[in-house]
C-alpha cells in the first residue's frame, strides 16, 4: 500500500464513552482523498497510547484488533487493486462494508470529489464552493429525473453531456424555467473539472467535455444612469438611518467598484495615504489578487461620515449582510422611483459604466480598477458605454 493508501489509527479525544473511555478510530487515505470509521476498540487515557506505533503500549486485545482491522483495510485495497477495480476512496469503502464494488455510479463520484477537494479547500472563496455544491445539486437532479440513477462515472460521455446542458437551459433545478447559458456555463465548468479527476484515477479514458463547446451570450448588466444615481443620491430618507446606511454602501461601492465582500471588509490597513491621494490597497475575496485604486472624493466623503464607528468596529463602513442589503436596496429603489432590479452589485455596474467609462477613462484602466485579470472581462462594459453613446446621439437629433 506504499504510495497510494495509508492506513493511521488515533485516540478521538473528542468522543468519549459512556465507560469514559477514549474511542480509537481509524483513518484511511487513498490517492489523497480519506474517510475515517470507529475501530469499536478505546483507551481508558491517553497515555496508554504509543504515536509511533499507532498500538497501546501494554500488550492487549486492543492491539490484536487493530491489526485485524488493518489487515481487512490491506486485503481490499489488494482485491480492487488486483481485479482491475476503481482505486478510489468511495470503492473501497464500499469493499470494507462488503458491498459491490465492481462499478462506481456517477453520484458517489461526485459526492466524493466535493468531500475531498471542495469543501475544506481553503484556497477556494465561500462562492466557489457553493457552486461546486449547485453543480452536484443540479447535476443529480438530472439524474434522477432522466432515470439515470444507476449511471456509472464510466459511462459520462459526450451524449451525457449535451442532454445535461440541454436540461440545464430548458428545465433546471427548478423545472419551471432553465438557466442562462452564461450561468449553465458555471456548472459545466465545475463538472468538467470533476471529470478531469475521473480522468486521473483511469475511471474515464478521456473527458467528455473534450469536444464540447461553451457557447456564451452577452450578458445583461443592469447599472444606473446619470440621472438614476443622482436621485438615488439625493432622495429624502425620511432620516432612516437603516436605509442611509444601506445607500451609502451601494454608493461607495459606484465609487470605489468594489464588490460587496471586499467592501465591508475594509479597515483602516486598506487605507495607505500617497501625496495628496487616498488610495485602497486590498486583496480581492473572489480572486486572491491584490490590487490598489484611488479612492475619489465622494468615496473619500463617505469614508470620513464613519470615522467615529470605525475607531469602534475597525471597519471603515456599515457591516451587513449582502442578502439584508439587497433587501433593502429594493426598498430604496422603490421609495426613489427607479425601476430596474437594485442589488449591490449594480454598483460595481454602475462605477464601471456611468463613472468610469462614461467619462473617458479607457477600457484597461477601466480593468484594473475593477481587478480585472483579463481585457476580456471588461469588454462587456464597452459594448453598454456604446449603447448608451447611440442613445444619446438618438436624443440629442431629436432636440436638434
Amino acid at each position: 500500500m506504499v504510495n497510494q493508501a495509508s492506513i493511521k489509527f488515533f485516540p478521538r479525544k473528542d468522543q468519549v464513552l459512556d465507560n469514559g473511555n477514549i474511542a480509537i478510530y481509524v483513518r484511511v487515505i487513498l490517492n489523497r482523498d480519506k474517510f475515517d470509521f470507529s475501530s469499536k476498540q478505546s483507551i481508558s487515557k491517553l497515555s496508554e497510547w504509543d504515536e509511533v506505533t499507532m498500538r497501546v503500549k501494554k500488550k492487549t486485545p486492543v492491539n490484536s484488533a487493530l491489526t485485524e482491522i488493518e489487515h481487512d483495510i490491506t486485503e481490499a485495497y489488494n482485491f480492487l487493486k488486483y481485479h482491475n477495480k476503481p482505486l478510489t476512496i468511495s470503492a473501497l469503502r464500499k469493499q470494507l462494508r462488503g458491498e459491490k464494488t465492481v462499478k462506481l455510479r456517477l453520484t458517489d463520484f461526485v459526492d466524493d470529489y466535493f468531500e475531498a477537494h471542495v469543501k475544506n479547500n481553503s484556497e477556494y472563496a465561500s462562492a466557489t464552493k457553493k457552486t461546486y455544491s449547485s453543480t452536484i445539486t443540479h447535476v443529480k437532479k438530472f439524474i434522477e429525473v432522466t432515470g439515470k440513477k444507476r449511471m456509472l462515472i464510466a459511462e459520462a460521455d459526450a451524449e451525457f453531456i449535451k442532454e445535461l446542458d440541454d436540461y440545464l437551459i430548458n428545465r433546471s433545478i427548478t423545472e419551471k424555467k432553465g438557466l442562462r447559458k452564461n450561468s449553465a456555463n458555471k456548472y459545466h465548468t465545475n463538472m468538467k473539472a470533476i471529470l478531469y479527476k475521473a480522468v486521473d484515477k483511469n475511471l474515464l479514458e478521456k473527458n467528455p467535455y473534450k469536444d464540447f463547446k461553451f457557447k456564451s451570450e452577452p450578458g445583461r448588466l443592469t447599472y444606473l444612469t446619470s440621472n438614476e444615481l443622482k436621485k438615488l443620491e439625493e432622495h429624502d430618507l425620511c432620516d432612516n438611518e437603516s436605509l442611509e446606511r444601506v445607500r451609502d454602501i451601494f454608493l461607495f461601492s459606484v465609487y470605489t467598484g468594489l464588490r460587496h465582500s471586499d467592501a465591508v471588509n475594509l479597515k483602516n490597513d486598506n487605507i495607505e495615504l500617497e501625496g495628496k491621494r487616498n488610495w485602497i490597497i486590498y486583496t480581492q475575496q473572489k480572486t486572491g489578487d491584490h490590487n490598489k485604486i484611488p479612492m475619489l472624493k465622494k468615496a473619500l466623503e463617505l469614508y470620513n461620515k464613519y470615522e467615529g464607528e470605525r475607531k469602534i468596529t475597525g471597519y471603515i463602513l456599515p457591516r451587513l449582510s449582502h442578502q439584508k442589503l439587497n433587501a433593502y436596496l429594493k426598498t430604496i429603489a422603490n421609495l426613489v422611483g427607479i425601476k430596474k432590479p437594485l442589488s449591490h452589485h449594480v454598483a460595481r455596474h454602475t462605477a464601471a459604466t456611468t463613472i468610469f467609462m462614461q467619462n473617458g477613462i479607457s477600457l484597461e484602466t477601466t480593468g484594473k480598477l475593477l481587478g480585472h485579470r483579463s481585457i476580456k472581462s471588461t469588454m462587456i462594459y464597452a459594448k453598454v458605454t456604446n449603447l448608451m453613446l447611440k442613445e444619446a446621439a438618438q436624443e440629442l437629433d431629436k432636440i436638434i
